[in-house]
């Protein structure tokens, strides 16, 4: 039988951004809570952000290359609707916060996920018999292409998105700086020094600041 602590072991998966040294922290517990976090993996600082009640997916969120914006692809469970929405949506936040500066509607969880090609274009999945609206005012310049998926998706030419050398397999990591850390006892660890206990998190949700709501 394993012991108490290991059932209660958050997991965690970490966003790099690709030109800056600044990541992402999605930590998953108690069961349908996620809380995101920023890292700062030049000097280590990280700032706790945003509760969420529902299910963001790994693979669906990006940190734009400049580390200021968290793409996201969400599913909430239940409770209040988020912006009218019922189900699923993707969303441009400012990190560490999920306060949405834009979003978009999603009908399922088939598409939406989302990757930035530059600190200004993101390319959103979606399913090439629906559209990808916003009612949201997007900034001076921002560019967001639909990547059409599906049987007989027509054939596109989409901007590039860049990979960061970073890496984390759920245990240890290499940050943009060619740095190892790892991540054990719930902690996010460097050189046997810890960065931050992730342990003792409890749901909490609380107002984003006012910055987050200004792109």
């Amino acid at each position: 039988m394993p012991e108490m602590n290991s059932l209660s072991t958050p997991r965690i998966h970490i966003e790099f951004a690709s030109a800056f040294p600044v990541a992402a922290i999605l930590r998953r517990g108690p069961t349908k809570w996620v809380r995101i976090l920023s890292w700062n993996t030049a000097d280590d600082t990280v700032h706790a952000g945003s509760w969420f009640h529902g299910r963001i997916y790994e693979d669906g969120c990006s940190v734009s290359p400049d580390g200021t914006y968290f793409a996201y692809f969400a599913m909430k469970y239940h409770g209040p609707k988020t912006r009218g929405v019922n189900y699923a949506w993707t969303a441009v936040s400012k990190l560490p916060w999920l306060t949405a500066l834009a979003l978009w509607p999603q009908s399922g969880t088939y598409g939406g996920r989302a990757k930035f090609a530059d600190n200004k274009t993101l390319i959103i999945d979606c399913p090439h018999w629906e559209s990808l609206q916003t009612t949201d005012k997007l900034p001076n310049g921002f560019i967001v292409h639909p990547r059409w998926i599906g049987v007989n998706a027509p054939d596109q030419s989409l901007p590039h998105v860049p990979r960061s050398q970073a890496s984390f397999n759920g245990f240890q990591g290499i940050d943009q700086l060619g740095r190892d850390f790892e991540y054990t006892d719930c902690k996010l660890k460097r050189d046997g020094r810890v960065i931050v206990d992730l342990q003792d998190m409890c749901p909490d949700p609380q107002s984003s600041p006012e910055s987050a709501y200004l792109w």
